[in-house]
């Protein structure tokens, strides 16, 4: 049965998470669009200067970045789930559902700068996850890993502006941990101040000491317009929330019988799902957002999936949620 197949750690699973992730990127590598996705009015220093002249010219290699980068971003989510006991067994089960909520959407799909974002801001989130575990309390070490989320955080949104709108989760999260501290605090701000410090310093040098500042205000109030959304798209993006809401309150009914520690974990979770959601339904924001959305969703459906009884339902939820995926495919 797939469900058994993708809920184990061997390398069969792996490979078949892979392939499967490569099948539903096949329509990028084919129609995906000549060159990156930009979502904003004027691009970020490091997606214009990085990722446009090595990817730009390319269909085919910014397809592949694109992939690379999502299937990297999925293992590490994996490997987040393991590392913090969030399922009962090491799976491949995040990964792989964490791969069918993403490519929903070809624009999502495509090479742009939330990808680059959504890279950074996850091993900033498991920096903060890591200060709360055992062994890592000492106060020195909190700071460190809380200015090390800030900084990855900031460092994302030199790719990404926006991102800046989601650092609060990174607040959220030390304030659930209990991390949130005067000097843990001060630490976090200056992790999300010396990338753009640095920054600015290099404008300086160049002699161009304003442009820096107008291009990050110009992309933080830009409005990347919104989706057209047609019925089979509304449909999809009904369907991805009932997921979430279903998923959520079962992560509510089974945290009472959970560890302390992991408790605290999943509040993180949940409070992760909810911020980026409602930061997607702003006006500022469209579907670009259901990466860094899908973080918190995969672990909560995964969660959900090993909570069923029966076997046999597990199986059809997954086969629901791979049919909703390739649908999407081909009708949104």
């Amino acid at each position: 049965m797939l469900y058994r197949i993708f809920h184990s750690n061997s390398m069969n699973a792996l490979a078949l998470s892979f392939l499967l992730m490569l099948l539903l990127w096949g329509r990028v590598f084919f129609y995906g669009g000549p060159e990156p996705l930009s979502l904003q009015g004027a691009d970020m220093p490091l997606w214009s200067s990085v990722i446009v002249p090595v990817c730009g010219q390319s269909a085919f290699l910014a397809a592949t970045f694109a992939f690379l980068m999502a299937f990297t971003i999925g293992f590490s989510l994996n490997r987040l789930v393991s590392r913090y006991g969030l399922l009962q067994q090491q799976s491949m089960l995040a990964l792989v559902i964490y791969a069918l909520l993403v490519s929903g959407f070809l624009s999502v799909q495509r090479l742009n700068p939330v990808w680059v974002f959504t890279l950074f801001f996850l091993p900033g989130l498991d920096r903060v996850l890591g200060a709360s575990s055992s062994g890592s309390h000492v106060a020195s070490g909190v700071q460190t890993r809380c200015f090390d989320a800030a900084f990855l955080t900031a460092l994302g949104s030199l790719f990404y502006a926006k991102g800046l709108f989601l650092f609060p989760i990174v607040w959220v999260a030390m304030g659930l941990l209990r991390l949130f501290t005067l000097r843990s605090f001060i630490a976090s701000v200056l992790g999300l101040i010396f990338p753009y410090a640095v920054s600015a310093g290099y404008y300086f040098f160049m002699g161009r000491t304003t442009e820096f500042s107008s291009l990050v205000i110009e992309n933080l109030l830009s409005n990347t317009g919104q989706y057209s959304h047609h019925p089979a798209s509304k449909i999809y993006l009904a369907l991805l929330l009932l997921f979430a809401l279903i998923a959520v309150v079962n992560l509510v009914r089974y945290m009472p019988v959970q560890k302390i520690i992991t408790r605290k974990y999943f509040r993180v979770i949940i409070w992760l799902i909810l911020m980026a959601a409602a930061t997607g339904l702003s006006p500022f924001f469209s579907i670009e957002l259901i990466p860094v959305f899908s973080l918190g969703l995969a672990i909560a459906i995964a969660f959900w999936m090993e909570k069923i009884r029966v076997l046999w339902w597990r199986e059809v939820l997954l086969w629901v949620l791979i049919a909703t995926a390739v649908s999407a495919q081909f009708m949104v």
